[in-house]
Formats: structure tokens, C-alpha cells, sequence
């Protein structure tokens, strides 16, 4: 059996595995289709922030420690490239009582041929396409990204990084009544699509002298009530912050790496009295901040509910599909040529 995994620093590769005995509670599915978020993945590739440090589970804190990387990966210890897949039920568990042999199904799967999943975080594929479904990991950030900064009807909102979840966020944006969406980013096919999902205006970083400034000028030169950063650049988050009304919100939902820069933290963000939160979906350890009335659960279920029923259509993101072979390739390119590169996935 063949997977896609992170083998060491900056390498990706096609590795063997032999599927294990199967859990009573879990499901065995044949891929068809699968996906990652390759943000994150291109981040881990020769990330920063782990090296010489630790994470500390209990404190919640980054201990100083004499090591390469506490996210080492290694052909023994690899470390799992997908996030999300599409498939066919092949056998179940004895306790298993959702699913039963040839269900088509999707949920939370690795970039593998065969995927041993708890039945609970399947869901059927009647009535969603594959790529659409193939999002609903993204689209779980967005989600979060959304609620957690108070995204209200009739918000003027501005959305900075369009690369799947910032895209997702902008059509999420408009379904939840935004009287105004900005989408900023720098590659005129990812605003092409945000104007396609509804965006009200399209800021390129490329042509615009400032995109912050032009998002006060078109909101009667108020700024965005919420800004949300899904770019993972320090300069994307200082446009956040440049972008955001006087008591507005800025939801940093972007992975940064290594120490901040660009950041005028005296200015807009000293005297514009700005609230700044970090969305659950992002990081690990945590729970939604309106726990227990929404569960993670909760969360997945609602999204893959808006996506079969309520318009939350947005498999048009995936613009490119390769085989499981062509995975080391297609990361080589976002890295190298993101313009090209929205989200991919692997045909099995």
C-alpha cells in the first residue's frame, strides 16, 4: 500500500505501509480521492517555530530545548500529508453500526490507499461532489474563523489570503449576510474565484498602492468591522490590522513562521483599540470558545449540512489533480509557483 507522507526537512515522498488489524470502532475505506492543507504542510517543511523548542502540553507554552525540531519527521516516525478524503466503505468494525461494505463515504483521511477511520467522522457523499467534500477541513477553520470573531449580519468584512480556507471564508462571509466582503491577496486567479463566491471587491497586492487604505475608502472610510488573516505573512497581518475599524476585530487565522516583521504595532493597532483572536481549528489542544454548545462535532456536521443543502458549494477551488506519484511535485510547485496552485488533489 502506497501513502504520501513528510519523510524529513523539506522531503515529501510516496512510502509503503501495510494496513494494521482494524479497530472494532473504526471503518476501512478504499481511497478514491484525497487532500491536504498544503499551507500548512509548506510551513512544517522547514518550520521555525519548532526548532530548538518543545511544546509544552500542560502550560501551554514553548520551552527553550537543545534540539533540531520537536516536529522531526523521519521514514520511522512520518509525518501525515492529508487531511481530508473521499471513498468507499470496505469492511467495518464489530461495534461499528453507521456504515456496512460499499457505503461511499467521506470525512478526516490521510493521503493513503486505505484509510482506518472512527465511524463518527465519516459522512455520506449523497448529494455533496467530491471536491466540494474534499474541503470540509478547510472549510472547518473558515467556519471557526467566522463565528469566533463575531462575524454579524450587515459586517463590513475583509478577508486577507485566498488560498482555500481564506476562499471559503469569503463565500462563508457572504451567506452569513456581510453587507460588505474584501477579499485581498496578490493572485488574480484566487480573486477571480473570490468574486465568483461573491466577494463585493477584489484587492490585489500586486496593483493596489494599498489595499488597506481602499478598504476604508469603499466603506465610507470606516474600515472592515472584522478583518481576517488567512495569508500566514506578517505583512498580510499588518494589512489586517490596517484594514480594521476603530473596536473592530482581527481573526488571525494564518500559521506564521519565525519571528514577526513589518509589524507597526505602535500605530493602527495602539490607537484603534483593535481585539485580536486566534480561531479554534487553528493549533491543537483547545475547544471551540462557545464549548459545550458547539461541539467539534457539532461544527463538522453543520458545515457538511450547509454544503448539501444551503449553497456551500466550493469544489471549484481544486484546480489541480494528480496521482499519489506526482505528490513530491505538487509541492515543489505551490512552493515555487503558488499562483498555480489553489488546492490539489490525489486520484487514486
Amino acid at each position: 500500500m502506497k501513502r504520501l507522507a513528510m519523510t524529513g526537512r523539506n522531503l515529501i515522498e510516496v512510502i509503503d505501509f501495510e494496513p494494521g488489524k482494524l479497530d472494532d470502532n473504526k471503518v476501512r475505506v478504499k481511497t478514491l480521492y484525497a487532500s491536504g492543507k498544503h499551507g500548512t504542510a509548506v510551513a512544517l517543511l522547514d518550520s521555525p517555530n519548532f526548532k530548538n523548542s518543545r511544546f509544552d502540553q500542560e502550560m501551554r507554552i514553548f520551552m527553550n530545548e537543545e534540539v533540531e525540531s520537536s516536529l522531526e519527521p523521519s521514514r520511522n516516525n512520518p509525518m501525515n500529508m492529508g487531511t481530508t478524503g473521499v471513498g468507499i466503505v470496505e469492511k467495518v468494525g464489530k461495534n461499528v453500526s453507521k456504515w456496512k461494505p460499499g457505503d461511499e463515504v467521506f470525512g478526516l483521511m490521510d493521503i493513503r490507499e486505505i484509510n482506518d477511520v472512527d465511524e463518527e467522522w465519516l459522512w455520506s457523499t449523497e448529494g455533496i461532489d467530491n471536491y466540494t467534500a474534499l474541503c470540509i477541513e478547510p472549510a472547518y477553520v473558515a467556519f471557526h474563523s467566522l463565528r469566533e470573531s463575531n462575524v454579524r449580519f450587515g459586517d463590513r468584512v475583509a478577508i486577507i489570503g485566498l488560498g482555500a480556507i481564506g476562499l471559503i471564508a469569503v463565500k462563508m462571509a457572504v451567506m452569513s449576510g456581510a453587507e460588505q466582503v474584501f477579499a485581498v491577496d496578490k493572485i488574480q486567479k484566487r480573486l477571480e474565484l473570490a468574486k465568483d463566491f461573491g466577494a463585493d471587491y477584489i484587492l490585489n497586492y500586486e496593483t493596489e498602492e494599498d489595499p488597506a487604505v481602499r478598504v476604508h475608502e469603499l466603506s465610507e472610510n470606516k474600515g472592515a468591522d472584522v478583518s481576517i488573516e488567512v495569508a500566514g505573512s506578517y505583512q498580510a497581518l499588518g494589512t489586517a490590522i490596517r484594514s480594521t475599524r476603530v473596536g473592530g476585530t482581527i481573526c488571525s487565522s494564518g500559521f506564521y513562521q519565525g519571528e514577526a516583521n513589518s509589524l507597526w504595532l505602535g500605530r493602527e493597532w495602539h490607537h484603534n483599540r483593535l481585539t485580536m483572536i486566534t480561531p479554534h481549528g487553528c493549533g491543537w489542544g483547545h475547544l471551540p470558545r462557545d464549548y459545550p454548545r458547539w461541539t467539534k462535532h457539532r461544527a463538522y456536521d453543520a458545515i457538511v449540512s450547509l454544503m448539501k443543502r444551503k449553497g456551500l458549494d466550493v469544489g471549484e477551488i481544486i484546480n489541480a489533480e494528480i496521482t499519489i506519484e506526482q505528490g513530491a511535485e505538487i509541492y515543489k510547485q505551490i512552493k515555487n509557483n503558488p499562483e498555480n496552485i489553489v488546492k490539489y488533489v490525489v486520484r487514486f
